[in-house]
């Protein structure tokens, strides 16, 4: 696939690039400086697992029907699903925790790893807001779940096989959750940009963090701090998905 980090990638699967980027949007084409840093990865072993995308296109066709379907021009996603992707399969994380679900792109791509990993369980907490009318009215959020459907309505059946789905406010859900978990190895955060509940979340999954687990945050402009102030408590660092407020860390 194409590079957006000048980073070399296999030029034998120039279809399966067109097709995902058709699909995804060219946002979504992997920063592989990016995956270096928060997998503690070299270049050649995140690459070698992009022969796997073309196994991808499928499930990305059905996503990409089910939003068709709703007749709305732009529903607010993950920007970076094929990193999770691609993170889930090199860390074979047993426990992945996901606080906001929405249609479940992000969802989806974690459980595309899990399923080819062969184990593991994602654990997702979503308070999704309902689209009132057929469709979207003003001032509705765009990414607000269209009438009929609910949380992760896009995610393909087949793969919901390894998915626990929580709904209701994190701040009740998630402590309650990680209370059941040994550890959480892998982390996303897409769901209310306030900086309280950043903040929140971090400090509350900060205990069951172990060494090796990966934090991805998007929408951290809201507090930068709290990123900074969960790395430091683990002696890492915050990288940026390019300019974005997309973040990730390695628990080291």
């Amino acid at each position: 696939m194409g590079s957006r980090r000048n980073a070399r990638r296999p030029s034998s699967d120039k279809k399966t690039e067109k097709e995902i980027v058709e699909l995804l949007g060219r946002r979504a084409l992997p920063d592989i400086e990016w995956l270096k840093h928060i997998t503690e990865r070299e270049t050649g072993e995140i690459l070698v697992m992009f022969s796997e995308f073309t196994d991808l296109v499928s499930a990305e066709r059905s996503i990409h029907r089910a939003l068709q379907r709703t007749g709305r021009t732009y529903y607010a996603q993950f920007p970076a699903p094929l990193e999770l992707y691609l993170i889930t399969r090199m860390h074979r994380p047993r426990h992945a925790v996901e606080s906001g679900v929405s249609s479940g792109l992000s969802s989806a791509h974690v459980l595309m790893g899990l399923e080819r990993n062969a184990r593991g369980r994602l654990h997702s907490i979503d308070l999704p807001q309902y689209q009132k009318a057929a469709e979207r009215a003003r001032g509705e959020l765009s990414w607000s779940v269209p009438r009929g459907k609910d949380s992760g309505w896009a995610i393909p059946s087949r793969l919901k096989a390894r998915w626990d789905l929580r709904k209701g406010r994190s701040e009740d859900v998630l402590p309650r959750l990680i209370n059941r978990l040994p550890s959480i190895d892998l982390y996303c955060h897409d769901s209310p940009w306030t900086p309280e509940h950043l903040a929140f979340e971090f400090e509350t999954i900060r205990p069951k963090l172990r060494s090796g687990s990966i934090v991805v945050a998007d929408n951290t402009g809201v507090n930068p701090e709290a990123a900074r102030a969960l790395a430091r408590a683990f002696g890492t660092k915050v990288w940026h998905r390019g300019t974005s407020s997309l973040i990730g860390m390695y628990i080291p």
